[in-house]
């Protein structure tokens, strides 16, 4: 008996893949990303000046914001929250060349220090220009605090 329902299962396995097979549909494909640039980075829970990589543990849980001007109006491209290392990555799609993403953009990080280390300012913000990491891929210079204006 045993038998004779493995040989029915993999009867109708066959007939399945025949049948999917002659009715000529493509395979079902992941949804595929379009974007004409990738911001990634890491985030450092610091407040120095022009921090970079492995200078500082990570900030994890921070909004990071990619803002780029066009026509003197800061408009903002796309945000992104860290992991639990720090690290980010957004997709966008720009309106401008990507060459000139560098040059118009930046990345600002408003959510409070004080929230990945007590001892850091609770106001304030990490910002950072752009560098062309390889083609379409943008990475931080180097983020630095700046003070809230008083």
């Amino acid at each position: 008996m045993a038998m004779a329902s493995k040989t029915v299962l993999l009867l109708g396995i066959v007939v399945a893949v025949a049948s999917v097979l002659a009715s000529g549909a493509p395979p079902v494909q992941p949804p595929r990303i379009q974007a004409d640039v990738v911001v990634m980075g890491f985030v450092p829970c610091n407040n120095g000046t022009s921090m970079r990589t492995g200078s500082a543990p990570g900030f994890a849980g921070a909004v990071v914001q990619l803002r780029c001007t066009d026509d003197g109006a800061v408009l903002l491209a796309a945000n992104a929250t860290t992991d639990g290392k720090g690290r980010f990555r957004m997709a966008v799609n720009t309106t401008v060349a990507p060459s000139s993403v560098a040059g118009h953009c930046e990345l600002v990080v408003g959510t409070p220090l004080a929230s990945c280390n007590a001892t850091l300012p609770t106001s304030g913000t990490l910002r950072s220009g752009l560098r062309l990491l390889v083609s379409m891929v943008f990475f931080p210079r180097g983020f630095s605090y700046v003070a809230p204006s008083v």
